[in-house]
């Protein structure tokens, strides 16, 4: 049954029916934007068959705030988000037609609704369209940040309260759009893995980070076949699961985590002018052959009595992850960091120019 036949006006009434539950909402935030209220899906009850069997829409004021409990008062007092208000619109499924039935309905709100102007605004009503989350990916594929991204929007829109989505929206968005890239592939990517195998690079720290990486099951989506080479950093939980999960894989160490490493362990070692770091380094980057690395590595230890340091020491027994000369023989395409890739960046830009046709 048309909905639009039983309310004209657009406003719910009880025994409405629904096809499906996105109908449901989407009629209900319809008449939530003419309100200028924003809607909240609320709990939901399924059957062992996974079928939603009722739903909630509530206004997004329901509820009541938690009491701060903290020693210091905030300094800024925010205008309260949650007044306890009972506007709702609950549908009940019915197994006869196996439609939606508006079940409980209150149109009732406790608070002052938005002014019209701002309706466009509202949680419930942002959404990035497909054309603008393509003008943003191209944006940030471009170089330009997320912030960047939404402004230039916001200048094209004429105004940012014109854009109709906010930077968090976008970031959403394009985190959304990274997962189903992982999750469906490209059919010439995956061939190519068959054939030639890959390197793959895992940031552990990535809770830590602000960037947002999406992660998914690596071997599953890549049909079962394990990667040459992987990036990690030194994380034993990473190293045990790896040595399990892809026991044919030479997992190589990330450069940044040791360097970052290097000067939380040896950083009391040096003062100003040491050349500790630079023989170091030149460990880790310059030397191909294993004589020149054992030959300056013996030299660091002895001239900054760092023999008896096992951080060092447990590094130079897994060399072979990550000093040049070892690695020379191990594709890694030119990576050596897991941090956004920098490293492969680089590689890249010594032999390539942006207006190089790559077909």
């Amino acid at each position: 049954m048309d909905c639009s036949k039983l309310a004209e006006d657009g406003t719910p009434e009880l025994g409405m029916e629904f096809n499906s539950e996105e109908d449901a909402y989407k009629f209900y935030n319809k008449y939530a934007f003419k309100m200028s209220f924003s809607v909240r899906k609320d709990y939901l009850n399924k059957d062992k068959d996974g079928v939603t069997t009722s739903r909630r829409y509530s206004c997004c004021k329901e509820g009541v705030k938690r009491k701060y409990e903290g020693d210091v008062m905030p300094k800024r007092t925010r205008a309260p988000t949650k007044t306890g208000c009972g506007a709702k619109m609950v549908i009940v499924l019915f197994r006869g037609t196996m439609k939606y039935h508006v079940h409980d309905l209150v149109l009732e709100h406790n608070h002052e609704l938005h002014i019209a102007q701002c309706s466009h605004m509202m949680p419930s009503q942002r959404k990035v369209s497909e054309a603008q989350g393509f003008q943003a990916e191209i944006s940030v594929d471009a170089g330009l940040s997320l912030k960047q991204s939404h402004e230039l929007m916001g200048k094209e829109a004429g105004g940012m309260e014109n854009v109709g989505y906010t930077r968090e929206d976008l970031k959403r968005y394009l985190r959304t759009r990274r997962e189903r890239g992982l999750k469906y592939g490209d059919a010439g990517m995956l061939i190519d893995y068959k054939f030639f195998g890959d390197v793959v690079t895992f940031d552990t720290t990535y809770k830590t980070n602000k960037e947002y990486r999406p992660l998914g099951v690596f071997v599953e989506a890549m049909c079962g076949k394990h990667p040459s080479t992987i990036l990690t950093d030194q994380d034993h939980a990473m190293a045990a699961a790896l040595s399990v999960v892809m026991p044919e894989t030479f997992r190589c160490l990330c450069t940044f985590h040791i360097r970052r490493n290097f000067m939380k362990h040896l950083g009391n070692h040096y003062k100003e002018n040491s050349d500790l770091p630079y023989m170091f380094g030149a460990c880790m980057y310059e030397f191909e052959e294993v004589e020149q690395f054992n030959r300056v590595w013996e030299a660091m230890v002895k001239k900054h009595n760092l023999e008896n340091n096992e951080w060092l020491s447990g590094l130079y027994r897994i060399h072979d992850k990550w000093a040049r000369c070892m690695m020379k023989e191990r594709w890694t395409a030119g990576m050596r960091s897991t941090q956004l890739s920098e490293s492969l960046n680089a590689a890249i830009k010594n032999h390539l120019k942006l207006d190089h046709d790559l077909v």
